[in-house]
């Protein structure tokens, strides 16, 4: 029972239907770089964690590329999993999670 004089919510079910909300310099590459960031992906299938040179994707795509609600194939062999991106700000930090599509934060927390 939620304390007095807050307001429930009867539609809001899961996580899924909480639309998470991202720091801004998490925003776009250039932001992440710029912070100096770690940023790595999450294997959906074998839950392998990759280290990430944001370089690379800053390279490739430029600054205002954003990683958020973007999939990528598993890199590791033999896994044909999805991965999605997690973001700290420094070591030790808690990794958030780059996933703001209702539908993608459903499909991903039914996978073990």
């Amino acid at each position: 029972m939620p304390p007095q004089g807050l307001p429930i919510f009867p539609n809001m079910e899961t996580t899924a239907d909480i639309v998470a909300l991202c720091p801004r310099w998490m925003e776009n590459s250039g932001g992440i770089l710029r912070m100096n960031a770690q940023v790595r992906t999450r294997c959906c299938t074998c839950r392998t964690l990759i280290r990430l040179r944001l370089k690379d994707i800053f390279a490739r795509h430029g600054s205002d590329y954003s990683l958020i609600d973007k999939l990528e194939r598993c890199r590791m062999v033999e896994c044909f999993g999805s991965t999605f991106y997690l973001a700290t700000r420094t070591c030790g930090s808690q990794w958030t999670t780059l996933l703001r599509d209702p539908a993608l934060i459903a499909a991903f927390e039914k996978r073990p």
